[in-house]
Protein backbone atom coordinates (compact mmCIF):
# COMPACT_ATOMS: atom_id res chain seq x y z
CA UNK A 1 0.00 0.00 0.00
CA UNK A 2 1.30 3.33 -0.83
CA UNK A 3 2.55 5.71 1.89
CA UNK A 4 1.39 9.02 2.64
CA UNK A 5 3.00 12.07 3.46
CA UNK A 6 3.20 13.44 6.72
CA UNK A 7 2.61 17.06 6.10
CA UNK A 8 0.03 17.28 3.35
CA UNK A 9 -1.61 13.15 3.62
CA UNK A 10 -1.25 12.62 -0.14
CA UNK A 11 -0.06 9.51 -1.58
CA UNK A 12 4.03 9.15 -2.23
CA UNK A 13 4.49 8.09 -6.04
CA UNK A 14 7.48 7.30 -7.86
CA UNK A 15 6.37 10.86 -9.99
CA UNK A 16 5.98 12.92 -6.71
CA UNK A 17 8.54 11.12 -4.81
CA UNK A 18 9.67 11.80 -0.90
CA UNK A 19 11.57 10.75 1.85
CA UNK A 20 11.30 8.22 4.62
CA UNK A 21 12.62 9.59 8.00
CA UNK A 22 15.37 7.39 9.64
CA UNK A 23 14.26 8.29 13.02
CA UNK A 24 10.57 8.31 13.47
CA UNK A 25 9.71 6.21 9.96
CA UNK A 26 7.18 8.77 8.54
CA UNK A 27 7.39 9.88 4.96
CA UNK A 28 7.45 13.22 3.81
CA UNK A 29 7.14 14.62 -0.29
CA UNK A 30 10.23 16.58 -0.56
CA UNK A 31 8.13 19.84 -1.62
CA UNK A 32 6.61 19.48 1.59
CA UNK A 33 10.00 19.77 3.30
CA UNK A 34 11.47 22.30 0.89
CA UNK A 35 14.61 19.57 -0.76
CA UNK A 36 14.57 20.41 -4.57
CA UNK A 37 15.24 17.17 -6.97
CA UNK A 38 18.47 17.89 -7.50
CA UNK A 39 19.05 17.63 -4.04
CA UNK A 40 16.65 14.36 -3.67
CA UNK A 41 18.49 12.64 -6.25
CA UNK A 42 22.25 13.45 -4.38
CA UNK A 43 20.85 12.26 -1.80
CA UNK A 44 19.31 8.97 -3.09
CA UNK A 45 22.79 8.24 -5.17
CA UNK A 46 24.53 7.89 -1.54
CA UNK A 47 24.70 4.61 0.18
CA UNK A 48 23.68 4.76 3.71
CA UNK A 49 22.79 8.22 3.97
CA UNK A 50 19.96 8.87 6.56
CA UNK A 51 17.63 11.40 7.13
CA UNK A 52 15.65 13.38 9.72
CA UNK A 53 12.51 14.79 9.47
CA UNK A 54 12.20 18.72 11.17
CA UNK A 55 10.33 17.19 13.77
CA UNK A 56 12.91 14.64 14.73
CA UNK A 57 15.79 16.99 13.95
CA UNK A 58 13.61 20.06 16.57
CA UNK A 59 13.96 17.09 18.97
CA UNK A 60 17.36 16.28 19.04
CA UNK A 61 17.99 20.38 19.54
CA UNK A 62 16.12 20.36 22.27
CA UNK A 63 17.43 17.50 24.13
CA UNK A 64 21.00 18.65 23.51
CA UNK A 65 19.96 21.52 26.35
CA UNK A 66 19.44 18.36 28.72
CA UNK A 67 22.61 18.65 30.62
CA UNK A 68 21.87 22.39 32.03
CA UNK A 69 18.97 21.82 32.63
CA UNK A 70 20.04 18.23 35.07
CA UNK A 71 22.63 20.48 36.80
CA UNK A 72 20.35 22.88 37.98
CA UNK A 73 17.58 19.89 38.78
CA UNK A 74 20.52 17.80 40.79
CA UNK A 75 20.57 20.18 43.79
CA UNK A 76 17.06 20.21 44.23
CA UNK A 77 17.25 16.41 43.80
CA UNK A 78 19.56 16.20 46.11
CA UNK A 79 17.80 17.74 48.91
CA UNK A 80 14.76 15.80 48.00
CA UNK A 81 16.25 12.67 48.87
CA UNK A 82 18.44 13.86 52.46
CA UNK A 83 14.12 15.31 53.33
CA UNK A 84 13.14 11.45 52.70
CA UNK A 85 15.99 10.13 54.02
CA UNK A 86 15.01 11.80 57.63
CA UNK A 87 11.67 10.88 56.72
CA UNK A 88 12.09 6.86 56.20
CA UNK A 89 14.37 7.39 59.69
CA UNK A 90 11.67 8.65 61.59
CA UNK A 91 9.09 6.30 60.48
CA UNK A 92 12.22 3.21 61.57
CA UNK A 93 12.41 5.06 64.79
CA UNK A 94 8.28 5.13 65.29
CA UNK A 95 7.66 1.26 63.67
CA UNK A 96 10.74 0.29 66.27
CA UNK A 97 8.26 2.21 68.82
CA UNK A 98 5.48 0.59 67.85
CA UNK A 99 6.99 -2.93 67.90
CA UNK A 100 7.65 -2.82 71.62
CA UNK A 101 4.06 -2.25 72.42
CA UNK A 102 2.67 -5.59 73.52
CA UNK A 103 0.47 -7.61 70.73
CA UNK A 104 -2.76 -7.90 72.95
CA UNK A 105 -2.41 -3.92 73.44
CA UNK A 106 -5.92 -2.82 73.11
CA UNK A 107 -7.66 -0.01 71.40
CA UNK A 108 -8.53 1.49 74.78
CA UNK A 109 -5.17 0.87 75.99
CA UNK A 110 -4.31 2.91 72.99
CA UNK A 111 -6.30 5.79 73.99
CA UNK A 112 -5.22 5.67 77.49
CA UNK A 113 -1.64 6.11 76.57
CA UNK A 114 -2.69 9.41 74.40
CA UNK A 115 -5.12 10.66 76.62
CA UNK A 116 -2.12 10.60 79.63
CA UNK A 117 0.59 11.82 77.13
CA UNK A 118 -1.68 14.69 76.06
CA UNK A 119 -2.16 15.22 80.28
CA UNK A 120 1.44 15.07 81.01
CA UNK A 121 2.45 17.87 78.06
CA UNK A 122 1.96 20.62 80.54
CA UNK A 123 4.27 18.65 83.35
CA UNK A 124 7.88 19.22 84.50
CA UNK A 125 9.90 16.96 86.64
CA UNK A 126 12.62 18.19 89.14
CA UNK A 127 15.43 16.07 90.40
CA UNK A 128 17.84 16.47 92.75
CA UNK A 129 15.63 19.28 94.83
CA UNK A 130 16.26 19.01 98.49
CA UNK A 131 13.35 18.25 100.34
CA UNK A 132 11.75 19.98 103.13
CA UNK A 133 12.17 19.25 106.70
CA UNK A 134 9.33 16.82 107.96
CA UNK A 135 8.63 18.79 110.95
CA UNK A 136 6.82 21.29 108.86
CA UNK A 137 3.03 21.32 107.71
CA UNK A 138 2.42 20.16 104.26
CA UNK A 139 1.26 23.25 102.98
CA UNK A 140 4.36 24.97 103.89
CA UNK A 141 6.69 22.37 102.48
CA UNK A 142 4.83 22.76 99.06
CA UNK A 143 5.15 26.41 99.22
CA UNK A 144 8.75 26.28 100.06
CA UNK A 145 9.53 23.70 96.89
CA UNK A 146 7.32 26.13 94.78
CA UNK A 147 9.57 28.64 95.89
CA UNK A 148 12.26 27.05 95.24
CA UNK A 149 11.43 25.87 91.37
CA UNK A 150 10.12 29.35 90.54
CA UNK A 151 13.94 30.93 91.15
CA UNK A 152 15.10 27.98 89.22
CA UNK A 153 13.13 28.85 86.62
CA UNK A 154 14.23 32.55 86.54
CA UNK A 155 17.59 31.97 86.76
CA UNK A 156 17.78 29.58 84.24
CA UNK A 157 14.46 28.42 82.66
CA UNK A 158 13.40 32.39 81.12
CA UNK A 159 10.23 31.69 82.89
CA UNK A 160 8.82 34.82 85.11
CA UNK A 161 5.41 35.36 86.08
CA UNK A 162 2.81 36.52 85.38
CA UNK A 163 3.53 35.43 81.46
CA UNK A 164 4.10 31.32 83.09
CA UNK A 165 1.27 30.37 85.66
CA UNK A 166 2.45 27.54 87.76
CA UNK A 167 -0.76 25.90 88.51
CA UNK A 168 0.75 22.70 90.46
CA UNK A 169 3.36 21.61 92.45
CA UNK A 170 3.79 18.57 94.49
CA UNK A 171 6.11 16.04 95.72
CA UNK A 172 6.19 12.30 93.82
CA UNK A 173 6.59 10.36 96.64
CA UNK A 174 6.41 10.11 100.65
CA UNK A 175 8.66 11.37 102.68
CA UNK A 176 11.55 8.74 103.89
CA UNK A 177 14.44 9.84 105.87
CA UNK A 178 16.76 7.04 104.77
CA UNK A 179 15.97 7.62 101.43
CA UNK A 180 19.31 8.75 99.64
CA UNK A 181 17.96 10.80 96.70
CA UNK A 182 14.77 13.06 97.19
CA UNK A 183 11.33 12.41 95.42
CA UNK A 184 11.05 14.27 92.27
CA UNK A 185 8.98 17.20 92.12
CA UNK A 186 6.09 18.25 89.40
CA UNK A 187 5.01 20.94 88.28
CA UNK A 188 1.87 21.97 85.88
CA UNK A 189 2.35 24.69 84.09
CA UNK A 190 -0.59 26.71 82.36
CA UNK A 191 1.13 26.23 78.80
CA UNK A 192 2.47 23.33 77.38
CA UNK A 193 4.63 25.33 75.16
CA UNK A 194 6.56 26.98 77.91
CA UNK A 195 7.41 23.49 78.88
CA UNK A 196 9.43 23.12 75.38
CA UNK A 197 11.05 26.69 76.06
CA UNK A 198 11.80 25.94 79.68
CA UNK A 199 13.69 22.74 78.44
CA UNK A 200 15.57 24.17 75.50
CA UNK A 201 16.50 27.22 78.04
CA UNK A 202 17.55 24.76 80.90
CA UNK A 203 19.78 23.06 78.10
CA UNK A 204 21.22 26.24 76.85
CA UNK A 205 22.34 27.12 80.45
CA UNK A 206 24.22 23.43 81.59
CA UNK A 207 27.12 24.62 82.06
CA UNK A 208 25.72 27.56 83.96
CA UNK A 209 23.82 25.24 86.20
CA UNK A 210 26.88 22.92 86.69
CA UNK A 211 28.61 26.03 88.27
CA UNK A 212 25.85 27.01 90.55
CA UNK A 213 25.86 26.37 94.27
CA UNK A 214 22.50 25.66 94.31
CA UNK A 215 21.24 24.32 92.00
CA UNK A 216 24.40 22.44 90.46
CA UNK A 217 22.44 18.89 90.97
CA UNK A 218 18.77 19.47 89.97
CA UNK A 219 18.10 18.17 86.48
CA UNK A 220 14.68 18.78 84.82
CA UNK A 221 13.08 16.71 82.08
CA UNK A 222 9.46 16.59 80.89
CA UNK A 223 6.59 13.97 82.27
CA UNK A 224 7.32 10.57 80.13
CA UNK A 225 4.44 8.25 80.81
CA UNK A 226 5.69 4.32 81.87
CA UNK A 227 5.24 3.40 77.98
CA UNK A 228 7.63 6.02 76.67
CA UNK A 229 9.87 5.45 80.07
CA UNK A 230 10.51 1.92 78.67
CA UNK A 231 10.81 2.52 75.23
CA UNK A 232 13.99 4.80 76.58
CA UNK A 233 15.33 2.39 78.67
CA UNK A 234 15.62 -0.20 75.52
CA UNK A 235 17.16 2.08 73.29
CA UNK A 236 19.76 3.21 76.21
CA UNK A 237 20.27 -1.06 76.59
CA UNK A 238 19.95 -0.98 72.71
CA UNK A 239 23.32 1.71 72.69
CA UNK A 240 24.76 -0.77 74.83
CA UNK A 241 24.42 -3.24 73.03
CA UNK A 242 26.30 -1.27 70.12
CA UNK A 243 28.67 -0.10 72.00
CA UNK A 244 29.88 -3.38 73.31
CA UNK A 245 29.89 -4.66 69.60
CA UNK A 246 32.55 -2.35 68.82
CA UNK A 247 30.70 0.64 67.47
CA UNK A 248 31.61 4.13 68.14
CA UNK A 249 30.36 8.02 67.93
CA UNK A 250 26.48 7.17 69.25
CA UNK A 251 24.78 9.14 71.24
CA UNK A 252 20.57 9.09 71.71
CA UNK A 253 19.02 12.15 70.16
CA UNK A 254 15.49 13.24 70.73
CA UNK A 255 13.69 13.56 67.62
CA UNK A 256 10.33 15.20 67.90
CA UNK A 257 10.32 13.54 70.66
CA UNK A 258 11.51 10.61 69.90
CA UNK A 259 14.83 9.21 71.02
CA UNK A 260 17.15 7.71 68.75
CA UNK A 261 20.33 6.31 68.21
CA UNK A 262 22.47 8.46 65.75
CA UNK A 263 25.79 8.66 64.56
CA UNK A 264 27.82 11.99 66.17
CA UNK A 265 29.45 12.59 62.97
CA UNK A 266 25.72 12.46 61.44
CA UNK A 267 23.98 14.89 63.99
CA UNK A 268 27.08 17.26 63.61
CA UNK A 269 25.77 17.27 59.55
CA UNK A 270 22.33 18.62 60.95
Amino acid sequence: MPQTCGTCDNFITPTVPGLKCSQCGVCYHIKCVDISKDQYDNFKSITGLEWKCHICRNLVKSNTASPCKCCEIIPQLKLLIDKLSDSVKTLQEQLLEAKNVPADTNYEEIVQEVTDRQIRKSNLIFYGIPEQSSTLSPAVKISKDLDYVKEFLAEFGNMDEPTTTVLKCNRLGKFDPNRSLPPPIRIILDNPDHVLSVLRKVKENRNRMQNSQRFHNVKVSSDKTPKQNAYFRNVKQELQRREAEGESDLQIKFVKGIPRIIKVSDNLKS
